[in-house]
């Protein structure tokens, strides 16, 4: 389903007339149409770590860099997001106050951890890492929309562009907010809208497996128990 496709179908329930052109179009109603599509998009994308959105990543180390720079695409890490390295057997510590990172430039002493810190748009990993080791992990991509030949890209541009989440969550998106910038009653397309969003987020992630008996609150930090049998020295 194309943008013009979800515009087409939001408008024939906001009783407008169906457009037959809207990137490219200049009637006021259209226009606002250009920047609401793209605004609601964003805002679905900010909703939840959508899998489609989410994009691996790899550093490897050289021995001098400390510093790598942002993927191109990049928007943000994800809402739980680690840093995985090869020389450590435990996710890297997050650091987010700039005085912590600092402190462990100057202070002399040995780290049994790895940490990392993002400033100066770029990803900061300590100690340095020695060359081939790597660090993994995820991140979420900015691109939102799939253009007509297949290439990916942030915003709506074309009339041949598509969602690249749910173009029906879209269309509930563009509703309600337009209903609410016009001072309309726009509360129960508000409710349709978050229903479908939390629909969405709970298909997103795929099958949920079914745990017997009473699971621990987080599996995080928590490894496999050994299967067999632990005895002392004879």
């Amino acid at each position: 389903m194309t943008i013009l496709d979800v515009v087409k179908g939001a408008t024939t329930v906001l009783g407008m007339d169906v457009p037959t052109l809207v990137y490219g179009a200049t009637g006021r109603e259209m226009v606002e149409m250009q920047e609401l599509a793209n605004v609601m998009a964003l805002e679905i994308a900010r909703a939840h770590d959508w899998q489609k959105l989410l994009i691996p990543m790899t550093f490897t180390g050289d021995g001098v860099a400390d510093a790598f720079d942002m993927p191109s695409d990049y928007r943000r890490m994800q809402k739980t997001s680690s840093l995985w390295s090869s020389r450590w057997l435990w996710a890297t510590t997050h650091l987010t106050s700039t005085d912590e990172w600092l402190e462990l430039q100057v202070t002399p002493i040995a780290t049994v951890n790895g940490y990392w810190i993002i400033f100066g748009d770029q990803f900061h990993i300590w100690p340095v890492m020695a060359a081939s080791e790597t660090v993994r992990f995820f991140y979420v991509s900015n691109l939102l929309v799939a253009a007509g030949d297949a290439s990916k890209k942030a915003q709506f541009s074309e009339d041949t562009d598509s969602f690249r989440l749910s173009e029906d969550l879209l269309k509930k998106a563009i509703i309600y907010r337009w209903k609410e910038n016009k001072g309309l009653a726009y509360e129960q397309a508000l409710d349709d809208y978050q229903d479908q969003l939390l629909r969405c987020m709970d298909d997103d992630a795929g099958s949920k497996p079914v745990v017997s008996g009473r699971a621990p609150s987080s599996w995080r930090g928590k490894g496999t128990a050994w299967p067999g049998t632990v005895t002392g020295a004879a």
